[in-house]
């Protein structure tokens, strides 16, 4: 028995190495050179795994190649790991390289489309017209404004709220502790859902919100439709069904403030014929997009800042020189007790201007694009519909394949962040004029950059910089999002101090990740309690004035 299971090992190695050789054998010489693993067909997926996002980076630089090719069991996937290749990629047109095969997965994935509708994907251009919606609809615009409108005051609602109960327990002698994650969470999903629902939105009810999450956490597992524990228990199929039940009941009757993007994608849906209960799920997709890449860019942008007081205190001084953070009415000294505590609410009031926000914060701009190059581990992807040449005919992409450009593997280039890219530099997006200014008044150097080269960089390209997607397909909701976290941590910044609740204070150099969410960048394995503290001389009444339509986040992406 034992000598027949020795032979039978031997007999499925052998087979599983001439399967991968045989696959191999096909390839054309001039497509990109296929790396070998050592263990076959599965060995590149264990070491992502293993290796998490700079697995690229590793055979980049194990094998000195710009672009290879991966065999993971029958799919070839070619990945770029070059800027030069990059403008070449993005030349191609739609026919050849394209990102809207991935939309048809995700409705079917993630969206539970049923076959008619996969079928509607598959003949029509519903993908392009989605896209095409999406983007009009985001475009900064009357429309975006009311959007962002709606947003802003709920995420001032969500910070008055938290303070107010740190001032509840500061006023009893004691501290209040919230779990970071867990409250980053809450508050961009307020924010967002009410910016495209209207206030009325499916997420005010918990229990749809905690449906949201732990559908949240199988996302992974049900796009690649591999058999997986999910398959058995239905935990994850489940909680998605109260999401898509909340969004049948929300799209029966659509409120009057709802989104141009929400009614945009309804009306291009049900004009190709999707059936309404198709429609009410693709729509209980929207959340995955606005909140799966915002909550975690939102908590490691928060870290990162609080975590540097010398960088916290200069962005305090940027939002109120900039005009971004103005005092109505400061609180009269008999309001503010010998200790520096607030005697109750209301006694200030104070405007955070969104327009200054957007374009005269150059610093808490940078901090927040730095934390997202930094943490980025996403790789773009384009389904390559038929042969398809590069670099004038010495890379063949063949059609059927699949190529990927995971970002981590560029933005931790030296060749083109210099060698300070593996550091956190919270001045490397600030334009040089600004730098140039601060260091004439001698504020460079917030605590953890690294500032040495901010005089010699040179301005960045689009395709430096992934972390909104590969241009021409960019992220539509980008502008919305990052004025959103603007907001949230502008508020915080100027309102509060947090501080770990554990460790002496200390922030953690480097908490673990949690590799297995399909994101941009990573959530963290352990959610963090801190202390959140109110800065009474901030306390009181505070509105957001909201900016002009034609105004722009100026993000290195475009």
């Amino acid at each position: 028995m034992a000598l027949f299971l020795v032979y039978a090992l031997i007999t499925v190695v052998v087979l599983v190495y001439s399967f991968e050789y045989l696959i191999g054998c096909r390839d054309d010489e001039r497509e990109p050179r296929r790396l070998r693993a050592r263990t076959p067909l599965v060995g590149h997926l264990l070491g992502i795994i293993a290796h998490g996002p700079s697995y690229h980076s590793k055979l980049k630089h194990d094998h000195d190649v710009e672009i290879f090719t991966l065999g993971i069991l029958h799919l070839k996937l070619y990945t770029s790991v070059s800027t030069r290749l990059m403008p070449l990629i993005q030349r191609q047109p739609q026919r050849q390289l394209s990102f809207l095969p991935m939309l048809r997965h995700v409705a079917r994935r993630w969206g539970g489309a049923s076959d008619e509708t996969d079928a509607l994907f598959a003949r029509t251009d519903l993908a392009a017209d989605l896209s095409r919606a999406m983007r009009t609809s985001l475009a900064p615009g009357p429309h975006l404004d009311a959007q962002n409108l709606r947003m802003a005051r709920r995420a001032l609602v969500d910070v008055d709220e938290l303070l107010g109960r740190v001032r509840e327990q500061e006023q009893k002698g004691g501290g209040y502790t919230v779990k970071l994650l867990e409250w980053t969470r809450h508050a961009a999903m307020q924010a967002s859902s009410c910016g495209v629902y209207g206030n009325n939105h499916p997420f005010l009810d918990p229990e749809i919100a905690a449906a949201f999450w732990t559908w949240h956490a199988h996302l992974s597992s049900h796009l690649s439709g591999a058999v997986n524990l999910d398959s058995l228990f239905r935990t994850g199929y489940a909680a998605r069904q109260k999401v898509f039940a909340a969004h049948e009941r929300y799209c029966a009757a659509v409120p009057g403030d709802a989104s141009e993007l929400l009614r945009s994608r309804w009306r291009v849906l049900r004009a190709a014929g999707v059936p309404e209960a198709d429609c009410a799920r693709q729509q209980a997709t929207l959340p995955i997009g606005m909140l799966s890449n915002t909550v975690p860019t939102l908590y490691w942008t928060l870290w990162e800042l609080f975590s540097r007081p010398t960088l916290l205190a200069l962005v305090r001084d940027e939002l109120l020189a900039a005009g971004a953070v103005v005092v109505v009415q400061r609180p009269t000294p008999q309001e503010v007790d010998d200790t520096g505590s607030s005697s109750g609410a209301g006694h200030g009031e104070f405007a955070l201007h969104v327009a200054a926000l957007k374009r005269r914060c150059p610093l808490l701009l940078s901090v927040m694009q730095e934390t997202q190059r930094a943490r980025h581990v996403h790789a773009a992807v384009r389904k390559v519909l038929r042969d398809t040449e590069l670099d004038g005919g010495r890379y063949l992409l063949r059609g059927g394949s699949y190529l990927q450009m995971p970002g981590y593997a560029i933005h931790h280039s030296t060749s083109v962040w210099g060698p300070s890219a593996g550091e956190f530099d919270p001045h490397r997006f600030v334009p040089r004029e600004e730098e140039a200014e601060e260091e004439e008044e001698g504020e460079g150097g917030g605590g953890g950059g690294g500032g040495g080269e901010t005089t010699k960089r040179r301005k960045q390209r689009g395709s430096d910089f992934l972390v909104w997607g590969a241009p021409p397909h960019l992220c539509p909701a980008r502008q919305f999002a990052a004025t959103e976290m603007l907001i949230l941590v502008a508020l915080l910044a100027m309102r509060a101090d947090l501080a770990p609740a554990e460790g002496g204070g200390a922030w953690e150099a480097a908490p673990a990740l949690d590799l297995g969410d399909p994101v941009t960048v990573l959530n963290p394995k352990r959610d963090v309690p801190v202390r959140v503290m109110s800065r009474p001389e901030w306390e009181g009444e505070w509105s957001v004035v909201m900016s002009e339509s034609t105004l722009r986040v100026p993000l290195a992406s475009g």
